[in-house]
C-alpha cells in the first residue's frame, strides 16, 4: 500500500556526492552518507544503470521513472526514482512506489521553487536600492541573472563531457569485446598448428603450417593496428602532419604495393596519373593508409578474373580519388553501416578473409581530419566504387 512505502530524498552536486539527506522517513540510509558518492547506495549490479541516470539528469535537466537496487540498512530493495537539476544541485526523489517516489519529487520540487522565488525577489528588491557601481546601469539582479546563465552553460558543457565519457567508456567496452573475439580464433590456430608441429617434427605439412600461422598472426597484427588506430582517433589523438604531396605519384606507388596481392587472386590494378599533376597538402602516410584499405577491401571482395580501378579527378577545387571494383556490391539496406566502427555487412570475402569492421571508420575519420568526405556507390551483383575528396592546393 502506498501509505507503507519506503522513500528518501537526497541533495547532490553535479559530480553525484550527496550535499544533504532531506528526508528518510524509513530509516532507509546510513546517516553518515553525506560526504560520499551516491553511487554508494546503489547495488553493485546496478552501477551501470545509475551512471545513466545521472547521465539522463544532466542532458535533459530531469530523470522519471528509474527503477534502481538500492542497499539500505534493511537489505538491498528496489526504489522508483524521480530526480531534476535544480540550478547547481541535483535533487533526487526514491520510494518503493512509483506514486510514493512521484509524490516526493513534487514536493521536493515546490520547495526548490519558492526558495528560488525567494532569492529572485530578494535579488530584484536590491536591485532598486543599489546599482553595481563597476557597471553603471546593471543591477544586482542582472549581475545574479549573468551569473547563473554562466553556471548553466558550465553545466551543459559538463553534461556535455560526461556524455562524451560515456561513448569513450562504450567504445572501450566494444574494443575489449571485439579484442577477446576475434583474438581467440587465430591465437587457437597459431596454438595448435605450433603444437602439432613440435609433436611431429619434419612432418610433411610443415609449410602448410607456417603459411597458417604466419595468416593467424598477420590477422591479429592487423587488428590490434586497427584498434589502436581508432582509440587514438576517438579519443582525439590524431595528430596529421601536412605535406605538399602529387596525388597521382602517391596512388601509383600505392598500386605498386599491392599489384602482387592482386595477382595471387588473378585481379589486375590500373591506374593513369593524370597529365597535369595534382597537388594537395596530406599526411603522405595516412592518406596511404586510407588508400590501402579502400585496395585492400576492393580485392577482398571481389572475384578472380576482374579489374580494380583507381582513378583521380579534380572537381570544384577538391581532388576526387575513387577504388571502383567489380565485386559483390554491397545490398542497399547495409551501406549506412558503412563507415562506423565494429559494422558489418553480409556480403563474405572471396578466399575466407577477416574484417575486423574498423577500416572504413578509420578512412572517414582520416579523411574528415583532411577536410575532406567519403562515400560509396555500389550495386548489389555488380560491385562497388569508394571515393574520397581532398582539397587541392
Amino acid at each position: 500500500m502506498e501509505t507503507t512505502a519506503k522513500r528518501f530524498s537526497v541533495l547532490c552536486d553535479l559530480n553525484g556526492r550527496v550535499l544533504k539527506i532531506l528526508s528518510d522517513e524509513s530509516q532507509s540510509l546510513d546517516p553518515t552518507l553525506p560526504g560520499a558518492m551516491f553511487f554508494s547506495v546503489v547495488a553493485p549490479g546496478d552501477l551501470n544503470k545509475i551512471l545513466n541516470f545521472f547521465l539522463e539528469i544532466k542532458e535533459n535537466e530531469s530523470a522519471i521513472g528509474w527503477e534502481i537496487n538500492v542497499k539500505t540498512l534493511k537489505g538491498t530493495e528496489t526504489f522508483t526514482f524521480f530526480a531534476g537539476l535544480f540550478d547547481d544541485r541535483i535533487g533526487i526523489a526514491a520510494a518503493t512506489t512509483k506514486n510514493g517516489a512521484q509524490a516526493l519529487f513534487a514536493e521536493l520540487t515546490r520547495i526548490n521553487n519558492e526558495q528560488t522565488n525567494l532569492i529572485r525577489a530578494v535579488a530584484k528588491q536590491n536591485a532598486k536600492l543599489q546599482v553595481v557601481s563597476e557597471a553603471p546601469g546593471t543591477s544586482y539582479y542582472e549581475e545574479l541573472s549573468r551569473l547563473n546563465n554562466d553556471l548553466v552553460n558550465i553545466q551543459r558543457e559538463l553534461a556535455k563531457k560526461n556524455r562524451e565519457l560515456y561513448e569513450l567508456n562504450k567504445l572501450k567496452n566494444q574494443f575489449l569485446g571485439i579484442a577477446s573475439h576475434d583474438l581467440r580464433s587465430p591465437i587457437g590456430v597459431i596454438l595448435s598448428y605450433s603444437e602439432f608441429m613440435l609433436n611431429e617434427p619434419g612432418g610433411d605439412d610443415q609449410e602448410e603450417l607456417i603459411r597458417r600461422i604466419h595468416s593467424a598472426g598477420q590477422f591479429m597484427l592487423g587488428l590490434v593496428d586497427n584498434l589502436l588506430d581508432i582509440a587514438n582517433i576517438e579519443s582525439g589523438q590524431l595528430e596529421i602532419n601536412f605535406s605538399n604531396e602529387d596525388l597521382g605519384k602517391v596512388l601509383s606507388e600505392v598500386m605498386i604495393m599491392h599489384e602482387k596481392f592482386a595477382r595471387t587472386k588473378s585481379m589486375r590494378i590500373t591506374f593513369t596519373e593524370p597529365v597535369i599533376p595534382v597537388y594537395a597538402l596530406i599526411d603522405r602516410p595516412k592518406i596511404e593508409q586510407v588508400i590501402t584499405n579502400l585496395l585492400t577491401n576492393a580485392m577482398k571482395y571481389s572475384f578472380p578474373n576482374t579489374i580494380i580501378v583507381i582513378s583521380l579527378e579534380v572537381e570544384n577545387g577538391a581532388a576526387r580519388i575513387s577504388v571502383k571494383d567489380q565485386g559483390q556490391g554491397i545490398r542497399e539496406e547495409e551501406v549506412q553501416k558503412l563507415f562506423k566502427p565494429f559494422q558489418k555487412t553480409s556480403t563474405r570475402s572471396t578466399a575466407g578473409e577477416k574484417s575486423t569492421g574498423l577500416g572504413l571508420a578509420i578512412v572517414k575519420k582520416i579523411v574528415e581530419a583532411h577536410q575532406g568526405e567519403v562515400g560509396v556507390n555500389s550495386e548489389l551483383g555488380k560491385g562497388s566504387e569508394f571515393f574520397f575528396t581532398l582539397p587541392c592546393k
